[in-house]
C-alpha cells in the first residue's frame, strides 16, 4: 500500500509579512494533522486528525465492497466480510504520519511523495479463490453463458472460393488464478472497482486465444491451405464423360489444426471421393440381363467380367498431384478473379487407369458392356457349354461341373477367358492331375479343360451334385478342343443356373 502526499497549492505573490503569517497559521494548523493532499490507497486522509484518519479507513475497511465487470455483462461482487478484510497496520500509518511531520508542511506543498507502507490490511486469499470459483462468471450459473476462447483459423469461402482467414473469437472464460492475483491487487488498494474488459489493465485474466488473425504462422497455413485446395483434377472416361475432383470437394479434406498450427490434406477423406468414383463405373459384378440358348431372358450377377478402375493407383495419381504446389502465378489470377476461366489454368487431366476392362463402355447402360456376339454360356442345370460366334451358337456339348459341396461347387456369375494353354497340370491339396486345352475362367483355378474321367457314359444333369469336378467345366478331348479353339481371351463367360 502506498501513502500519498502531493502539493495541495502554491503561496504566490503578496507582502512577505503577510507570507509568513499566513505560513505561519498553516504550520499550526496541519502540526496535530495530515498534510494537504494525503491519502492511504484510496483513502483520503487529508487535513483529518491521525485518531480522525484511523477511524475513516477502518469504516473504508469495514464496509469495503469490490464491484467487478466483466465480459458479456457479466458481474461479481466481493465484500471485505467475504474475505476477512480487517485493518492491520495501524502502527504503519503512525509511523508515516510522524515522519511526514518531520518536515514542514510548506515543503511538502511543492511536490509529490509516495510513502510505501507494508500490511496495512489483511485479507484471505484462500477466500478470494472460493468467490472466484462461485461465481457465475466462473461457474457459468444464473444464465450466464460461458464461451471458450477461439482461436483464429483458416475457412473456405463459398464467395472467393478458396481458403480466407477467420478472425479470432476471445470468449469470456476467466483463468481463476491470474483473476484471484488481480482482484487480490485491488483489495490491497482497496479499490472499489474492477473492469475485466480492460485487458490493459488485467492482462491474462481472460484465457485467451493461441493464434490470431496477425500471426504470421497462421498466413504460412492459409498458404499451404490453399495449395491443397487449388486443384482441378480431371479424368476424361470417353464419349465426353468427365469426372473432376474439385475445391468443393477437396476443401472437407483439409484439417486445419489451429492448436498444433499444422494444415494437412485427410488422404482416407480423399480416398472416400476416389471409392465412390471408382464404384460409380464399376461393371464387374454387377446384374446383367443374358438370353439363354433355350430363349429364357434371366439376370446373371457376381463374377469379375467387366471394368474396374484401379483404386490404389488413382489414389497415388492424386495424392501426388495434391502435393504439388499449383503454378504461383495462375493461383494468384485465381484469387484474384474466382471464375470458371481462372480454374482452367489450374487443371490438371489424368488417365483414368483401369485393373480390368470390358468389351465397350456404355454411359447409358453400364451393363451392356460385353461382347453380345461372341461369348460363351455354362448351364449348370443343364450341364452344358454353348459357344457363339458373330450372334450365332455355332457349338454345344455337354460337361460336368463341380460337387454341390460349398468348397467344390461352380460359381455363377459373368467371367471372361483370361488364360489358354495346351497343356496344364491342375493342382489341388488333394489332387494332382495333368490336363489338355486349358482355358482360363477364374484366376481361383476354374476353366474348360479336357477330364480323363472315365465315366462320361455316366453323364447326367445331375451326376454332378454326387461326383462333380473340384470346380471346373470337364470336358471330353474333342470338345474340350473345340472350346479351346472357338473361344479367345477376354470373351465373356455366363455361367448360371
Amino acid at each position: 500500500m502506498k501513502i500519498n502526499r502531493k502539493q495541495g497549492y502554491m503561496i504566490a505573490g503578496g507582502i512577505a509579512i503577510a507570507a509568513i503569517a499566513i505560513a505561519a497559521g498553516v504550520h499550526v494548523h496541519y502540526s496535530g494533522r495530515w498534510y494537504p493532499g494525503s491519502r492511504i490507497d484510496q483513502v483520503d486522509v487529508s487535513g483529518m486528525t491521525y485518531e480522525e484518519s484511523i477511524d475513516k479507513i477502518e469504516d473504508q475497511v469495514n464496509s469495503y465492497e469490490l464491484t467487478i465487470k466483466g465480459r458479456n455483462n457479466g458481474t461479481m461482487k466481493i465484500s471485505g466480510k467475504d474475505i476477512g478484510l480487517t485493518l492491520v497496520g495501524e502502527d504503519e500509518i503512525r509511523k508515516v504520519y510522524e515522519k511526514q511531520h518531520e518536515s514542514s508542511v510548506l515543503s511538502s506543498l511543492f511536490g509529490r511523495e509516495d510513502d510505501d507502507a507494508d500490511q496495512l490490511i489483511s485479507y484471505s486469499k484462500d477466500k478470494i479463490a472460493d468467490a472466484v470459483a462461485k461465481a457465475d462468471m466462473v461457474t457459468g450459473k444464473n444464465g450466464y453463458k460461458i464461451t471458450e476462447p477461439k482461436n483464429a483459423t483458416i475457412v473456405y469461402s463459398p464467395e472467393k472460393k478458396y481458403g480466407v482467414l477467420k478472425k479470432e473469437a476471445e470468449g469470456n472464460k476467466l483463468d481463476q488464478d491470474k483473476l484471484v492475483q488481480a482482484i487480490a491487487g485491488s483489495v490491497e488498494e482497496l479499490d472499489t472497482e474492477m473492469d475485466l474488459t480492460d485487458s490493459k489493465a488485467f492482462p491474462g485474466v481472460y484465457q485467451e486465444p493461441s493464434l490470431r488473425e496477425n500471426d504470421d504462422k497462421l498466413k504460412e497455413m492459409q498458404k499451404t491451405y490453399n495449395q491443397y485446395l487449388l486443384h482441378w483434377i480431371q479424368w476424361k472416361l470417353g464419349d465426353g464423360v468427365t469426372e473432376t475432383l474439385t475445391p468443393d470437394t477437396l476443401k472437407d479434406c483439409i484439417t486445419v489444426d489451429t492448436k498444433n498450427k499444422t494444415v494437412k490434406i485427410s488422404q482416407s477423406k480423399v480416398e472416400d471421393w476416389i471409392e465412390a468414383f471408382c464404384l460409380k463405373y464399376k461393371t464387374q459384378g454387377i446384374a446383367r440381363n443374358f438370353k439363354t440358348h433355350d430363349g429364357r431372358t434371366i439376370q446373371v450377377s457376381g463374377g469379375d467380367y467387366g471394368w474396374r478402375l484401379d483404386y490404389d493407383k488413382i489414389v497415388n495419381q492424386v495424392m501426388a498431384e495434391l502435393k504439388k504446389a499449383p503454378d504461383e502465378k495462375a493461383a494468384e489470377a485465381y484469387m484474384e478473379n474466382p471464375t470458371n476461366a481462372s480454374a482452367k489454368a489450374l487443371k490438371i487431366s489424368l488417365k483414368p487407369v483401369y485393373s480390368h476392362e470390358g468389351y465397350r463402355m456404355d454411359f447409358d447402360n453400364l451393363q451392356n458392356d460385353w461382347d453380345t456376339k461372341n461369348y460363351s454360356e455354362v448351364d449348370l442345370s443343364a450341364q452344358q457349354v454353348f459357344i457363339y460366334k458373330d450372334g450365332k451358337q455355332v457349338f454345344s456339348c455337354k460337361c460336368i461341373t463341380g460337387k454341390d459341396e460349398p468348397d467344390r461347387i461352380t460359381r455363377t456369375g459373368v467371367y471372361d477367358v483370361k488364360e489358354k494353354k495346351l497343356t496344364k497340370t491342375l493342382v489341388g491339396e488333394d489332387y494332382e492331375v495333368p490336363t489338355k486345352y486349358w482355358t482360363r475362367i477364374m484366376w481361383t483355378g476354374t476353366g474348360y479343360h479336357y477330364s480323363s474321367r472315365n465315366d462320361w457314359n455316366r453323364w447326367s444333369t445331375t451326376y454332378y451334385k454326387t461326383a462333380g469336378s473340384h470346380g471346373c467345366v470337364n470336358l471330353t478331348l474333342s470338345d474340350a478342343e473345340s472350346v479351346y479353339n472357338l473361344t479367345k481371351i477376354g470373351d465373356p463367360v455366363f455361367i448360371h443356373y
